[in-house]
């Protein structure tokens, strides 16, 4: 009974844990080669509002240059990443 418990705990955590990953990801173009010009990149959780806001605000005036989202069939864990440019000042 005990060998039949675990099994289908295991096979539940599997079938709900276990989503294939979908990855996006969109590259606009970039002045990277021009040495006037200077890259950051951030990461955050793309479903929480309020941190994406944090995150992205410290850019406020630069150009989005990339950005890319990592999730989950089940929106267990979604990772967005984006790089900003801008002219060095």
């Amino acid at each position: 009974m005990k060998f039949i418990f675990a099994l289908m705990l295991m096979l539940t955590f599997m079938i709900s844990g276990c989503a294939p990953a979908n990855i996006s990801a969109v590259m606009r173009a970039s002045d990277s080669n021009s040495p006037y010009m200077e890259t950051r990149c951030v990461t955050a959780d793309m479903r929480e509002k309020g941190e994406m806001d944090r995150a992205f605000a410290q850019y406020d005036g630069w150009r989005l240059v990339y950005l890319s989202e990592y999730t989950t069939g089940n929106r267990f864990g979604t990772v967005g990443a984006a790089c900003f440019e801008r002219p060095k000042k």
